[in-house]
């Protein structure tokens, strides 16, 4: 018998809600690993000022686990990693949590029909399936900026903040205009005294509607959680309907895209005085090509005399600041990298960290040389007893959770057929497989990033097949409906081989 029947990698969200969910279907023997010292993924890691949630509270948690008491609208990183912490107390996961293990290795054994874990480099453990839970941004992008190491002054980087460190009174140059540097650049603007931005490519920012929330609605929701669950439901539409509708179905409403666009246009016309600056700060591809953002002190921190966009390209860094193509050199004490991350189909994850199925099946190999697919992105042919909670064409509904929920009921239902037959191995289909993905294709095709203007997003949506596979072309409602009612035909199961086939590869 393996020493597990279950492994999840990664103790965020994805791996909480997935020990969760066997707990509820009565599987207890699993394990969850994680390289850290502490649960919670990206709201563990990343504690840089101003971080929180870029979606509605309301609509960023499980739906079956409502928080009535979110302080704010767009709760702060402190209180979504404290609905974390009490998410693993209530539902009794942390005699299952394993912490400061890195799995550096997969290898699934044909005559043991079961995947062999190496942890922390040498240690072996064996698990009959593994469940990898390990979120969309896996690690940050090394940097790729001549000089770096020449600097001497402090090099922060977003998802790695130093808080001994402080900023105040210091000249700060910030690399990078994402989700977080959208966050990072108005808190920090008070306090330094100058920061340099430097942009590759501008964001889409829409104004936040982010308010306390009153005593008394939390009450109500206390007291009434009916008032909760419909909040709940209308937050979670009209998220989703921005991030994952209006761009899937792009073809169908390009009228709507333009109609935010203009709005986003107005909003940076009012925040930004300067025109030549404005101009610099409002994308020339549209919008949804790239992640958006919401927050109404981002664009208004251009105003401030101590803040500078600096557009050309860095031709370097040098020991006291950061030189531009144009020959320019500013100097400044420290330097903040919010340059982004590897997203988790990125081969360069699975090169540190192999993943090898049946047959000689190499995951790095497969994302590198074959585009991405996944049935109901989240199981592979070659990889037995293999899943993901993010596969290729995994994001839908309004928030993670969604994802996590309905990836994690297919999950049970295919570990549970497996248990109900006796059987040790199951296996998706090449013929499942290929006709979901052409279904995905087909939906894709009608989807903003085909049939519109994206040249200059650099977003990561793309992967290095010139394909989208971030989001899920269906809606979360879709994806619940398809995990519950998905042909448990499409898998392939077989039952325990003979004691001899294991005897006789003992002796090899």
């Amino acid at each position: 018998m393996p020493d597990h029947e279950v492994a999840i990698i990664g103790a965020g969200l994805s791996g909480l809600g997935m020990g969760n969910a066997l707990k509820r279907a009565g599987i207890e023997d699993f394990v969850i690993y994680e390289r850290a010292g502490d649960v919670g993924g990206t709201w563990r890691d990343n504690t840089y000022p101003g971080v929180g949630v870029d979606i509605p509270t309301f609509a960023y948690q499980f739906s079956y686990e409502l928080k009535p008491d979110w302080s704010r609208v767009f709760a702060r990183g402190a209180e979504v990693k404290g609905y974390i912490d009490d998410y693993v107390a209530k539902y009794d996961l942390a005699g299952h949590l394993c912490f400061e293990v890195d799995v550096t290795e997969r290898a699934w054994d044909e005559d043991e029909q079961c995947w062999r874990l190496t942890l922390n480099g040498s240690q072996l453990v064996t698990a009959r399936f593994v469940i990898s839970a390990i979120g969309a941004f896996v690690d940050p992008k090394p940097i790729s900026i001549d000089g770096l190491d020449s600097f001497d002054g402090k090099v922060i980087h977003s998802a790695r903040w130093d808080h001994s460190y402080s900023l105040e009174g210091k000249r700060v140059a910030i690399v990078g205009t994402g989700a977080s540097a959208v966050q990072i650049i108005p808190t920090i603007a008070r306090e330094v005294s100058q920061l340099d931005v430097y942009q590759r490519t501008p964001i889409w920012v829409s104004p936040k509607f982010d308010p306390p929330i009153p005593g008394v609605v939390q009450q109500l929701f206390k007291r009434v959680p009916l008032t909760q669950r419909l909040t709940f439901g209308v937050a979670s539409a009209i998220t989703e309907f921005i991030l994952i509708n209006m761009v899937v179905h792009y073809e169908r409403l390009p009228f709507v895209v333009r109609a935010v666009e203009r709005s986003n246009r107005q909003f940076v016309a009012a925040s930004v005085r300067d025109p030549a600056l404005r101009e610099k700060l409002t994308p020339d591809y549209d919008f949804g090509c790239k992640r958006p953002s919401v927050s109404n002190s981002y664009l208004a921190a251009f105003n401030r005399d101590n803040v500078s966009l600096v557009t050309d390209p860095i031709d370097r860094i040098t020991a006291s600041g950061v030189r531009t193509a144009d020959g320019t050199e500013r100097e400044v004490d420290a330097i903040v990298l919010a340059t982004g991350f590897h997203l988790a189909s990125a081969p360069e994850n699975y090169r540190t960290r192999p993943v090898r199925g049946r047959d000689g099946f190499d995951l790095a190999e497969h994302y590198e040389r074959h585009r991405l697919k996944a049935y109901e992105s989240i199981s592979m042919p070659g990889l037995p007893n293999h899943f993901m909670i993010f596969g290729p064409y995994g994001w839908t509904g309004a928030s993670w959770h969604v994802l996590v929920e309905s990836a994690s009921k297919h999950i049970v239902r295919v570990i549970d057929e497996c248990r109900r037959r006796g059987a040790a191995e199951v296996e998706v289909t090449e013929e499942a497989t290929d006709r979901y993905h052409e279904l995905v294709l087909r939906r894709m095709s009608r989807a903003l990033w085909y049939g519109s203007n994206c040249a200059t997003a650099n977003s990561y949506y793309y992967d290095h097949h010139g394909d989208t596979p971030y989001l899920r072309p269906s809606s979360g409602r879709a994806a619940f409906k398809a995990a519950k009612s998905f042909p448990l035909t499409d898998y392939r199961f077989e039952m325990p081989r003979p004691a001899r086939t294991r005897e006789r590869a003992a002796a090899a």
